[in-house]
């Protein structure tokens, strides 16, 4: 192999990428396919949370375990285990052969995806810079936005809500089948500079830190998917919004989460981390609180500056988790992360259901 992607990091980005990409897709398409997949089964809209739990369970466990994992078995083992559930758990769903073993293969996908979200994001995080992450999570975006109108392709063409999953699952095979070009560069890419400081050090506080990082993500992710998810409602239904501007205000959203996110890939190494989340920080503040307010009927338009704001939230706190709380067990930390951002994502919703 030759050209950009010549050398094994290089390799092991490109391959991060992908999973990203396929990661978002799913996410994108899952809703999209749900009424179809619903009805071929006879069950109702309530059968939904049957799915979410299984997905998110799954998640959640191999979020915790993914670092633990990692340091024993190193990098490659575990994605090549977690780009291997994924691709079974999208063939299982794919095949829809009964309610329950549908419901096996989203449980499996939670524990593929989980695997492989918190495995790239530890590694990006330890052994390469902002740009990178900031290019990782811009990707997801991107395969969230396609999601839906891949599995839309389908679904309008009649009862066919299975073949995206079917496509999903040969992509993340042919992950499985290239994981070998990436293994030096997961394995054996030196720490960045930055964190390679941190190696054997003490982190003071560390504790109190982690348990303060832990309850920021929590809140954070579930404010960014409360907004996405609730917007809509809010704008449309509360404040009598017409239905097509209130879905384009709800879209520039999650237009203005990529964006900012691949902004950062492109810019983001220029500006020190604890800068961008003070201005991060200080543009979400106004744009929330013009958004609540809806000072002049100006709310919806403040929503694609919340998703820009919120953009690169994330990112920046997690690849800054080795600076801050050691590089030594940053591949956990990063697991507990996105453990308890899926928390966040479940429960934080449904408290402010009724603000809706």
């Amino acid at each position: 192999m030759s050209g950009r992607f010549s050398t094994p990091p290089q390799r092991a980005i490109l391959i991060g990428l992908g999973v990203f990409v396929l990661l978002g897709l799913t996410d994108g398409a899952i809703g999209t396919v749900w009424p179809d997949l619903r009805d071929d089964f006879g069950r109702t809209d309530g059968s939904f949370g049957q799915v979410f739990a299984c997905l998110s369970g799954g998640y959640l466990i191999a979020s915790v375990a993914s670092g633990h994992l990692s340091e024993r078995f190193g990098m490659t083992a575990v994605f090549r285990v977690g780009s291997t559930l994924a691709a079974l758990a999208f063939g299982i769903i794919g095949l829809g052969s009964s309610w329950a073993t549908t419901l096996v293969g989203f449980a499996l996908l939670g524990l593929g995806n989980g695997t492989l979200d918190s495995a790239v994001n530890a590694w990006i995080a330890v052994k390469r810079r902002q740009r990178e992450m900031g290019l990782l999570h811009g990707f997801y975006g991107v395969g969230a936005s396609a999601g839906p109108l891949v599995a839309a392709a389908f679904v309008a063409g009649g009862d066919q809500w299975g073949v995206p999953f079917w496509i999903f699952a040969v992509l993340q095979a042919g992950i499985v089948v290239a994981s070998p070009l990436a293994r030096e560069g997961f394995d054996d890419t030196p720490d960045a500079p930055d964190v390679e400081a941190t190696r054997g050090r003490a982190v003071e506080a560390s504790s109190y830190l982690l348990a303060l990082v832990l309850g920021w993500f929590f809140l954070y992710v579930g404010v960014e998917v409360s907004t996405g998810q609730w917007s809509f409602t809010l704008l449309s239904e509360a404040r009598g919004t017409d239905e097509m501007l209130a879905s384009v205000f709800v879209a520039s959203y999650w237009v203005g989460l990529t964006v900012g996110r691949f902004l950062l890939a492109f810019g983001g190494d220029r500006v020190a981390p604890e800068v961008i989340m003070s201005w991060a920080s200080a543009l979400a503040a106004v744009a929330a609180a013009t958004f609540a307010s809806d000072l002049g009927g100006l709310g919806g338009f403040a929503l694609p500056l919340l998703g820009f704001a919120f953009s690169v939230m994330f990112p920046v706190v997690v690849n800054r988790t080795p600076i801050y709380l050691g590089a030594d067990r940053a591949a956990r930390i990063v697991g507990y992360q996105l453990a308890t951002s899926s928390a966040g994502a479940i429960i934080v919703p449904a408290l402010l259901r009724p603000l809706a």
